[in-house]
């Protein structure tokens, strides 16, 4: 299983997606209902997200996870040849 993200650390610049491997960063933060949320950018699409700590802490981690992202190729290789 995945560690966790801290993303309130300062030093932590980029995140990626644990489904797809999609490299995003952090622009900001902003306090909703005593909730932190943080806006962050894909690398990739230039889409824009605005998720809670928890949101991100349980879809991206710190390393890029390229063997899910490879698996799902494949899959998706083997499946079109049908």
């Amino acid at each position: 299983m995945a560690e966790k993200t801290n993303i309130i650390s300062d030093e932590l610049i980029y995140i990626f997606d644990k489904k797809t491997g999609e490299k995003f960063f952090k622009q900001s933060s902003i306090q909703f209902c005593q909730i932190t949320h943080f806006s962050i950018k894909s690398e990739k699409s230039g889409k824009t997200l605005l998720l809670s700590e928890d949101g991100i802490k349980r879809r991206f981690t710190q390393t890029p996870c390229t063997e899910r992202k490879q698996r799902k190729d494949i899959l998706s290789w083997l499946h079109k040849l049908r």
